[in-house]
């Protein structure tokens, strides 16, 4: 048997007040009413009981935040009030954060990630506000609040292909700003051509020369997870033990977005899904669709799942050919594989592209500081 579903990305709706260029979300009308959410609790706390863990809930959207006031509020008041053994935490653009409302949150011992691109002009371009006009002002206003209250929080940004000339200089201002770690995900559902590359991969290597030189230095800077995963990597891939184990990454059975561990998206309407991804562009017949609070878990959709996945080993929808990471990948991210080529295991091209670039930039660091 597999583990009963005891935490879930809680998608509390499909709206948003962003019109950010690459989001995978199907923005509509749609919010999880307060019933929904008080039985979606209850599920997970049963799950969590016969699993012997703890319930933890990520509220998601659309924009979780535009939530606060009328459905997440209450329900983590009552939640906490009952002493119920929940963690939470808030995947959020930042934009509808005041003050009054992160106390709230640390009161009620909230964690934080923050959806956020950089300087103005890069912030601007990918994530504006639906009517138009930029976000950056107010992400301004909110980040000392942040950094104040959740000083390790993570800044998640989005490389694309109109803007990734700005990814260096919103490291700094991010670095700058307070925030000690940061990743980078590359826009997967936009058109690269050879000059984007070559200003994405100039931007890494100017990153890189930052962290040796702060490095040199003994001072601290700003850690780029992905880029310390190539890091690592670059090790690794030389010795069949270590390519070994990166080929298990990719082969966990416990991997993200599959529906085989205790992990799972609850969409608005109390449908379960394997990833949050799929909560606004499935319905019952995506495979990614697992069953829902009311009527339980298919055991049956989750396996399904899973041998789609590892019916083969993950590959790059281009071939692997020469690649460094061939036979040693970690499968890209199922949600987004599915989305561009239509299968779980076979990675979009974009994502194998910048797999190789972080690689090379961490080999090309490493020889500098020889």
């Amino acid at each position: 048997m597999l583990p009963e579903i005891s935490s879930a990305m809680l998608v509390v709706t499909h709206r948003c007040n962003l019109a950010c260029r690459y989001c995978f979300v199907k923005q509509r009308r749609e919010d999880m009413d307060a019933e929904t959410a008080e039985r979606a609790a209850d599920f997970l706390a049963a799950g969590a009981e016969r699993n012997g863990t703890a319930p933890s809930v990520n509220f998601f959207g659309g924009e979780p935040m535009l939530m606060w006031d009328g459905l997440i509020e209450p329900l983590v008041r009552r939640i906490r009030r009952e002493r119920r053994p929940f963690r939470f935490s808030i995947t959020t653009n930042g934009t509808l954060l005041t003050e009054e409302r992160m106390d709230a949150m640390r009161e009620y011992g909230f964690g934080l990630l923050l959806s956020m691109d950089g300087v103005r002009a890069v912030q601007d371009a990918n994530r504006p506000f639906h009517g138009g006009g930029g976000s950056f002002e107010a992400l301004e206003r909110a980040v000392p609040g942040v950094l104040r209250r959740w000083p390790g929080v993570t800044m998640r940004m989005t490389a694309a292909p109109w803007s990734c000339a700005g990814l260096f200089e919103s490291i700094l201002w991010a670095e700058g700003a307070g925030f000690k770690s940061f990743f980078v995900v590359p826009d997967v559902f936009s058109r690269w051509d050879a000059r984007s590359w070559a200003l994405l991969e100039r931007e890494v290597v100017k990153y890189a020369a930052h962290a040796a030189e702060r490095r040199a230095a003994g001072e601290g800077y700003i850690r780029f997870s992905s880029f310390a995963r190539a890091e690592a990597d670059l090790g690794a891939l030389k010795t069949p033990e270590g390519r070994a184990r990166l080929a298990a990454l990719g082969r966990a059975e416990n991997k993200c977005g599959l529906g085989a561990g205790r992990f799972a998206s609850i969409a608005p309407d109390g449908g379960v899904y394997a990833c949050q991804e799929l909560c606004s562009n499935g319905g019952s017949g995506s495979p990614f669709y697992i069953g829902s609070i009311d009527g339980g878990i298919s055991e049956r959709r989750r396996r399904s799942l899973m041998e789609g996945y590892y019916s083969e080993p993950p590959r790059c929808e281009h071939g692997c050919g020469s690649c460094p990471y061939a036979g040693a990948c970690d499968g890209g991210c199922a949600a987004n594989n599915y989305f561009v080529t239509g299968r779980t295991n076979v990675l979009p091209g974009t994502y194998c592209r910048w797999k190789r670039l972080l690689l090379r930039a961490a080999a090309k660091a490493k020889e500098g500081e020889r």
